[in-house]
């Protein structure tokens, strides 16, 4: 093999190294749209995902921020001071305990990434 041969595979080489340590998503939005319920919850909105991260409860009336208690690829918990709220990121489905009552919604899961 020539040195002139051998260098370009070696750029081809180190070319496509460098672009597969390029992370594929910088960044991520999750969205659950739910239809109108008795605990005034319009939305929740997820930028980040990891457990001690907020998540943003958008209300009819207020905002409200959650902290994320637990968080897998099926399913993230939030809590606030009232609420404790599952949200099944399979299904969309979204359930929210305050106290002894329980709720389960049927929410709508829109995903950006860039």
């Amino acid at each position: 093999m020539t040195a002139r041969r051998f260098h370009k595979i070696a750029l081809l080489i180190l070319c496509v190294g460098s672009l597969a340590a390029c992370p594929t998503e910088r960044f991520r939005h999750e969205k659950y749209k739910c239809s109108s319920n008795s605990y005034g919850i319009a939305s929740i909105v997820l930028n980040d995902t990891d457990i001690g991260d907020e998540g943003k409860i958008i209300g009819y009336e207020n905002d409200i921020a959650a902290k994320i208690t637990s968080s897998n690829a099926s399913a993230i918990t939030l809590k606030t001071d009232k609420l404790r709220i599952t949200i099944n990121r399979e299904t969309g489905a979204i359930t929210i305990v305050r106290g002894n009552h329980y709720i389960v919604l049927s929410c709508t899961k829109s995903v950006f990434t860039m």
